[in-house]
């Protein structure tokens, strides 16, 4: 997909006298697959160069260079010559640069070390951008790599750049088709393109030492760590552009259940070619009780609409769009709120605000003396119970019950330990709370069950 601001296709193709520059080994030796055990033999293996021949009307208006070999040796002769060819078509408008990373940069049983592109092809692209710039051409650069490279030293450089990842055997046909405009790129990243290797979430903790790993980035992964630290990206996570645009309004949102919803908005094609959407949906808990990312995708819709069609999506949230997973109760949690529902074209361009309010999934956790204050308070039987341990305690201190320094020091402090602060509390009164507490729970249980809730 298209990952840089400036969107354009070269042209109809052979149109006019236009001589176009073919850069980049890749052009001619596709990177289809990734390496080891993924090995397979393909029944045909299409080249772009080839397919961008097969494509124009005179072949012969295509000039190529390799610029560069698969086993990264540097080699200057290669990178003069493919400078030649970008002076050499005075009449270009467009100069396609084929980048990536050879097979022995990234394969099973080794862990890449940074996320840079080999140094001979970085010093073509210094080259070719130089030689295009003076000769009036637009770099477009076609990557062809198994994962993300850093494109922050050198994109602000180029035209455009089309993320062709691994394409399998009949990827050359198809970028063709993309760059000539035949077919309109509709792709989005599944992944956060970072600015640089120290930048990602589990910099600090990868590879480990002493044959230990220590995964610390926990549910921080990808889109989650980034949004959340709102770190700067060189593309951010659901990103892709194409060469038409899309509006979005007319959200609207209908309960269908607790905790549950229908969502709805309008996605217009606004701009002058036919193209697909990818309408994506994040959940942000405005105040969650345990430490969250910032939102998360829980749900997409995917839509092509010819130039100013409009077409009415609804994406279904159900109770696990809500939800976390409660490590200290074994299950997954509802816990009541209000969750923010943003609806756009990727985590960092969201076009779409609303907020709902769940009730919850009514289950409250056992409490016990080992229960801090602030987890009793937060429980409605809870609250009740402890409501007058909490004002002796204020009382015994000289400070009221709602003073926020006597919320803070209290709100961690487990009931247990109320009695060595509080001489008319005793262990047998916390005994007494928590049996109180248990025998309300039950009763609310029971209830429950009873009117089938």
């Amino acid at each position: 997909m298209p990952q840089h601001r400036r969107v354009r296709r070269l042209g109809a193709p052979g149109g006019g006298a236009e001589t176009l520059a073919v850069i980049g080994e890749f052009a001619r030796t596709p990177r289809f697959q990734g390496g080891g055990s993924s090995h397979v033999v393909p029944t045909r293996l299409d080249t772009a160069l080839d397919a961008i021949r097969a494509t124009v009307t005179d072949p012969e208006r295509i000039r190529f260079a390799p610029g560069f070999t698969l086993d990264g040796a540097a080699d200057p002769a290669l990178v003069a010559e493919a400078v030649e060819a970008v002076e050499a078509v005075r009449t270009a408008r467009h100069v396609v640069l084929f980048l990536g990373l050879p097979e022995s940069h990234e394969s099973e049983g080794y862990d890449r070390t940074d996320i840079d592109l080999p140094a001979d092809q970085l010093a073509l692209l210094d080259a070719v951008t130089a030689a295009a710039g003076a000769a009036g051409a637009e770099v477009a650069v076609v990557l062809s790599n198994g994962a993300p490279v850093r494109l922050t030293p050198w994109q602000d450089r180029v035209g455009a750049v089309l993320e062709g990842w691994l394409l399998g055997q009949a990827g050359g046909s198809a970028l063709a088709r993309l760059l000539f405009g035949l077919d309109n790129p509709s792709g989005r990243l599944a992944e956060t393109i970072p600015l640089r290797l120290e930048d990602t979430p589990s910099h600090l903790h990868f590879p480990g030492a002493d044959g230990k790993v220590h995964y610390g980035e926990g549910l921080y992964v990808g889109y989650r760590y980034y949004d959340t630290l709102e770190l700067p990206v060189a593309h951010p996570f659901g990103h892709g552009l194409s060469y038409t645009t899309f509006g979005y309004d007319g959200l609207e949102v209908a309960p269908t259940g607790d905790n549950r919803y229908d969502v709805s908005f309008t996605v217009t094609n606004t701009g002058s070619r036919a193209g697909a959407e990818v309408a994506q949906l994040y959940v942000h808990e405005r105040a969650p009780r345990l430490r969250r990312p910032e939102h998360e995708l829980k749900g997409f819709a995917k839509v092509r609409l010819e130039p100013g069609e409009s077409a009415r999506l609804t994406i279904a949230l159900d109770e696990r769009a809500f939800a976390h997973w409660s490590v200290r109760d074994h299950r997954w949690r509802i816990e009541g709120g209000e969750f923010e529902l943003r609806i756009g074209a990727s985590s960092r361009d969201l076009r779409l605000r609303t907020v709902v309010g769940c009730p919850g999934d009514g289950h409250f956790p056992a409490l016990t003396a080992e229960s801090t204050l602030g987890e009793w308070l937060a429980d409605p039987a809870g609250a009740r119970i402890i409501g007058a341990a909490m004002q002796a305690m204020a009382d015994s201190v000289g400070m009221p019950a709602d003073d926020p320094l006597t919320a803070a020091m209290g709100g961690s402090l487990p009931i247990g330990r109320i009695p060595a602060f509080v001489d008319s509390v005793t262990p047998e009164d916390i005994d007494r709370l928590v049996a109180a507490h248990r025998e309300l729970t039950s009763a609310r249980a029971t209830g429950a069950r009873a009117t089938g809730a």
